[in-house]
C-alpha cells in the first residue's frame, strides 16, 4: 500500500506527483491511495497532466460548458497511461477537495480507475474570467462550468464518493478515512 498526498495543483505539482509515482512504482505494490482531502485545486493543466498518467490518449477528462455562449471545450488525456490493469487505486476526498481536485477525482472515478472514499467534495466547478473595470478595480465573471466526462456539473453536484465515510478524529491520531481506504484495498 502506497499513500500519496497532493496538497494543490500548482506549477510544481506535476513534477512532484511524477516523483511520487516513481517511488510508488519502485515500492513493489500495486495499491495506491491518493489523498486529495483539503486540496483546494489550482491549475486545470496540472489536473489534466496528472490524470494523463492513468488514462489512454484522447480520453475525456473534463469539459468546459459555455452554455448558449459557445461550444464545449473538452480537455483530453495526453495518454501517458503508465499503469496496467493491476493498479488498484483509491482517492480520498472531502468538502475541502475543490476545483482541480474534483476534476481529477471525477475523471478517474467515472473512467473506473479509482474508487472515491470520504465525503462530498466542495463543488467548485466554474471557469472565471477577470474583467478590468478601472485601473484599480476588476470584476470576476463566470463564463463556463466544469463537467465531468459523464456530463455532471461539478458546480452543482460536487463529486460524490463511492464509499461515504465521515472523518472522525480521535485522540490517538487515527485517520478513520485512510484506515477505511486501506481496508477497502485489502478486501
Amino acid at each position: 500500500m502506497f499513500v500519496l498526498r497532493l496538497y494543490s495543483f500548482n506549477a510544481q505539482s506535476v513534477n512532484a506527483f511524477r516523483e511520487g509515482l516513481r517511488e510508488f512504482i519502485n515500492s513493489g505494490t500495486s495499491k495506491l491511495v491518493l489523498d486529495l482531502r483539503g486540496n483546494p485545486g489550482g491549475y486545470l493543466e496540472a489536473a489534466v497532466d496528472i490524470a494523463s498518467f492513468f488514462l489512454p490518449v484522447g480520453t475525456p477528462i473534463v469539459s468546459e460548458d459555455f452554455g448558449k455562449n459557445g461550444d464545449p471545450r473538452v480537455h483530453r488525456s495526453y495518454g501517458y497511461d503508465i499503469f496496467t490493469d493491476q493498479l488498484e487505486m483509491v482517492i480520498l476526498v472531502n468538502g475541502g477537495s475543490a476545483s482541480a481536485s474534483e476534476i481529477l477525482a471525477g475523471a478517474l472515478q467515472e473512467h473506473g480507475i479509482a474508487t472515491l472514499i470520504g465525503t462530498q467534495t466542495f463543488g467548485k466547478g466554474s471557469v472565471q474570467q477577470v474583467l478590468n473595470i478601472t485601473s484599480d478595480t476588476s470584476l470576476k465573471v463566470t463564463i463556463a462550468r466544469w463537467l465531468t466526462p459523464n456530463g455532471l456539473s461539478i458546480s452543482n453536484e460536487g463529486v460524490t464518493p463511492d464509499v461515504v465515510i465521515e472523518y472522525e478524529p480521535n485522540e490517538e491520531g487515527i485517520d478513520n478515512q485512510l484506515d477505511s481506504a486501506i481496508e477497502y484495498m485489502i478486501e
